[in-house]
């Protein structure tokens, strides 16, 4: 079994809100931690906020492409590497956008944790039929509809739109999902390594 079905296998099962809760809060606290991230409670603006959120989420999808194109045997440096740029990619793109979210909640008068329901229920069926063998893998997919939707959000801050917040916990429940997915693809690697 390659790391990737063995990724995708354990995946695809049903994910409860707890589950998603715990990963999300981690990816949360690891945002804040890396290098780059100490002076992201300046900016006072979600759209500000949010466009720093860009870079990682391309990284990320770039990442998560990669891990699906490698050769299923060897590259096994090169494909931990790509895990540990996808985690923190993933880190940093979660933590800035949560972060727009709280930030938009404070002008709309709403709490970013009212969304937290929304956003897990927006990954868990994404998680739930994860399938490899469709093209292109669900995760690729994935990695491709959360940049989409981070660039909706983003027009929809721009202009204000009460649908800004509903565009960006989609794009949050989509980089959920994509974290998970890299939580679960390292923990496979290391797991076949033993």
């Amino acid at each position: 079994m390659t790391d990737l079905s063995a990724t995708y296998d354990r995946l695809a099962r049903r994910w409860t809100h707890d589950e998603l809760a715990e990963r999300y809060h981690q990816a949360m606290r690891r945002g804040r931690e890396l290098p780059g991230c100490e002076q992201d409670h300046l900016i006072r603006r979600p759209i500000a906020i949010l466009a720093t959120a860009v870079p990682a989420s391309a990284a990320l999808s770039v990442a998560i492409h990669v891990i699906h194109v490698l050769p299923p045997t060897g590259a096994r440096a090169l494909r931990d590497q790509l895990n540990r740029n996808a985690e923190n990619n993933s880190a940093v793109a979660l933590c800035r956008c949560q972060q727009a979210l709280e930030l938009d909640g404070e002008a709309h008068d709403y709490s970013a944790d009212e969304w937290l329901p929304a956003i897990y229920d927006t990954a868990a069926p994404l998680l739930e039929a994860a399938c490899l063998t469709r093209e292109p893998p669900s995760l690729v997919e994935q990695a491709q509809e959360a940049v989409r939707w981070l660039s909706r959000a983003i027009v929809g801050l721009d202009e204000d739109s009460p649908d800004a917040a509903a565009a960006l916990v989609d794009g949050l429940g989509r980089m959920l999902a994509l974290h998970v997915f890299v939580g679960v693809a390292r923990n496979a690697t290391d797991e076949l390594r033993a």
